[in-house]
């Protein structure tokens, strides 16, 4: 949640509201409002560039639902779709070392006692930048879109809401689903903490600011 400090903003609509009428101070405040919000959906955008490698197709989805003078409030918007894993530059990892993610979420580094160097441990992806990390029981298959995958299924109050499969269950037919890995969603890499303070900053810079002037822009307006 992004929280908007109006006590600066108060003084100069106390001074306006012998001036203006309700409606009239109502439609200033949802101006505010919406310059304040845009410049935080401006915020977010950059803010998420910067920490994640979030393809700019996502970014382009943080978007804004705007105030009205019957209703004044603004949100801002960010898909809640996990992007998939694909989207982050995903490599076969290969190293004597990578980190394990267990079933409770706990990180651990593995090491890998094999003669070759060069054996594959998982595929690996950097979805914060300059942080790759592997995913050891993932898979790439080239040409497919997704390309990552792993065996098993995502299930709702699980690490990662995926699980995997090692063993059969059904006697007969395909019984090792293979399905595409996601990752992080819009929505998480704009509420991160950073993020946030950014945006919460940007707008409470820009409110009272804009208060003023669009009380002044009214206030010309009435006396003309």
């Amino acid at each position: 949640m992004i929280i908007i400090s109006v006590k600066d903003a108060l003084k100069t609509l106390d001074s306006a509201k012998e001036q203006l009428s309700e409606r009239q101070l109502n439609s200033v405040i949802s101006r505010a409002i919406n310059e304040s919000i845009l410049q935080g959906r401006t915020e977010a955008r950059a803010s998420v560039k910067s920490l994640y490698n979030i393809p700019q197709r996502y970014v382009s989805g943080i978007n804004v639902d705007r105030a009205t003078p019957g209703l004044l409030i603004a949100k801002l918007n960010a898909s809640s779709t996990p992007i998939p894993m694909d989207a982050f530059a995903p490599k076969f990892q290969t190293a004597a070392k990578s980190l394990t993610i267990s079933k409770r979420g706990e990180q651990k580094q593995r090491t890998f006692k094999r003669a070759k160097s060069n054996y594959a441990v998982g595929v690996s992806i950097e979805v914060v930048k300059g942080k790759r990390e592997t995913v050891p029981y993932a898979f790439l298959i080239p040409g497919a879109k997704p390309r990552v995958f792993a065996r098993g299924e995502y299930r709702n109050g699980t690490a990662y809401g995926f699980v995997q499969r090692n063993k059969r269950v059904n006697k007969d037919g395909s019984d090792k689903p293979v399905k595409p890995l996601l990752s992080i969603t819009t929505h998480a890499a704009v509420i991160n903490k950073e993020s946030l303070n950014r945006i919460e900053t940007r707008v409470n810079s820009v409110f009272p600011v804009s208060i003023q002037r669009n009380i002044e822009f009214m206030l010309s307006k009435v006396s003309t």
